[in-house]
């Protein structure tokens, strides 16, 4: 964060830091009360007592900061060609840095849970591969999940240690019922593995480990069930041609590509956020509004859910603005296969202090909103937006700007123009202490909106603690 000054406490006398711009801000406003109210949750200022955790605001920041340390996420591509050596799709394969060329990782479930979150949200589709489908691989535990990407897009590649049990079964059928394509990684021929077989739309065969001797056989063991051939890990134009002469229908190797790296902008996600989202997903009694609700407590959430509701993938008429539009047209089993997919991958580098700010800021947002004569709901989404700076580490346009949202909340959010834009100008200058008494709303108003707000927040991060414990 970018220190713009300093405030004292009237109580303690310490110092705190604070930030411009559409950063979270660590002074109250112009009632001239200061304290660490985004930070960590504010007490009026009457109920303000020495606490030893305030007393050094830049190392509470640059712990905070740490979380943010890693903005880029990354993904290795590898094209599949077709005997004409057309592209017919892409493997796409973990990777976690920029210079790796092969996929180590300690957890499948975790590195195939990224590697779709990656494709489908954090890069995108638009980029990772605009018109053919995606090979991806899946454990066992992920063939009992829906994917997230549409199946005319992808490619159920399902790993050689999966055991063909009746767990198994069901899911391979539940997923053909559903007109995904499966693919058998790594195939090596046994009897168990033939009722996967009739299930599979491609076998892949590895040219390297099997040889020739060894992929021929496999590949005449294969014939009787007519399932296309994928033969992979060709080093040569010979193999090649070996490999097409067979009957293969599809090539891929280091020969003919070698896998290249995507990277692209990762979303944080809080834990505390995202297992809060799951608990209530499954819970019969759960409401789609419920839900909603609990996603527009967090800005990375809200921000990862519109631009799914918005991509391309999904056909609307119109422009999904809030959390509640994006569920509804989504549906809760989407949201709820999407919240699963940010659990497995792990990620945990959203402070819950920027969720707490997040949440201050929106609520506050939605009342001076109301009070402007404004729509509530799409103030609460422009003040949620506004601090995607600072959970980013971004600037903000370059977060905005590619998301298709409606141009008012763009508008708002880069220039505070139209009536969203000076809602938010209310906030900022009330955060930063430049708010004049003369302004409207009134500066009572302004008060009571931004206590409403700490109150707000600090019982939402409540909830959603009791809801993942519950």
């Amino acid at each position: 964060m970018r220190l713009a000054g300093e405030s004292a406490c009237p109580t303690t006398g310490k110092l705190f830091a604070f930030t411009g711009g559409t950063g979270f801000s660590l002074s109250t406003p112009a009632c001239g009360r200061t304290f660490p109210h985004l930070l960590t949750f504010a007490a009026r200022p009457r109920r303000i007592q020495e606490n030893p955790n305030w007393v050094d605001a830049t190392t509470r920041m640059e712990s905070l900061a740490k979380h943010l340390v890693e903005a880029t996420v990354y993904l290795g591509r590898q094209p599949i060609y077709d005997a004409n050596r057309a592209i017919r799709g892409y493997e796409l394969l973990y990777r976690h840095a920029a210079g790796d060329t092969a996929a180590c990782f300690g957890d499948a479930d975790q590195a195939s849970a990224e590697v779709m979150l990656k494709a489908f949200l954090e890069i995108g589709m638009s980029t990772v591969s605009p018109l053919q489908p995606v090979f991806i691989n899946h454990t066992r535990r992920l063939l009992t999940l829906d994917p997230i990407l549409p199946a005319d897009r992808c490619v159920i590649e399902v790993l050689e240690d999966v055991v063909p049990d009746a767990e198994t079964m069901d899911a391979l059928r539940h997923l053909k019922s559903l007109q995904y394509r499966i693919a058998l990684d790594d195939f090596v021929y046994s009897a168990e593995l033939v009722p996967m077989i009739a299930c599979a739309d491609f076998v892949k065969l590895d040219l390297k480990a099997l040889g020739a001797a060894g992929f021929q056989e496999q590949f005449e063991l294969l014939r009787p069930f007519g399932v296309p051939i994928i033969a992979e890990k060709i080093e040569s134009e010979a193999e090649f041609l070996w490999c097409r002469k067979m009957g293969c229908a599809r090539f891929q190797g280091n020969y003919l590509r070698h896998p290249e790296t995507l990277s692209g902008r990762r979303i944080p996600s809080n834990r505390l956020s995202v297992l809060s989202v799951l608990s209530k997903c499954s819970n019969l009694e759960t409401s789609a509004g419920m839900i909603a609700d609990t996603i527009a407590r967090d800005a990375p959430l809200t921000y990862g859910l519109l631009r799914l509701a918005n991509s391309a993938l999904h056909a609307r008429r119109n422009e999904i603005r809030s959390p509640a539009q994006a569920v509804t047209m989504l549906g809760m089993d989407f949201v709820s296969r999407w919240a699963t997919l940010l659990a497995l991958a792990g990620n945990d580098d959203c402070p819950a202090g920027y969720l707490e700010a997040a949440l201050q800021r929106a609520r506050m947002s939605e009342l001076i909103g109301a009070w402007l004569h404004c729509s509530a709901p799409e103030s609460y989404v422009t003040g949620l937006l506004s601090t995607l700076d600072s959970v980013f580490n971004e600037p903000l346009a370059s977060l905005v700007e590619p998301l298709p949202i409606d141009i008012r909340f763009k508008r708002a959010l880069l220039h505070r123009e139209g009536e969203l834009g000076a809602v938010l100008d209310c906030v900022l200058a009330y955060e930063s202490g430049v708010w004049t008494p003369n302004q409207t709303p009134t500066t009572e108003c302004m008060q009571k909106a931004f206590w409403d707000a700490a109150e707000y927040a600090h019982r939402m991060m409540a909830q959603m603690s009791c809801a993942v414990v519950g």
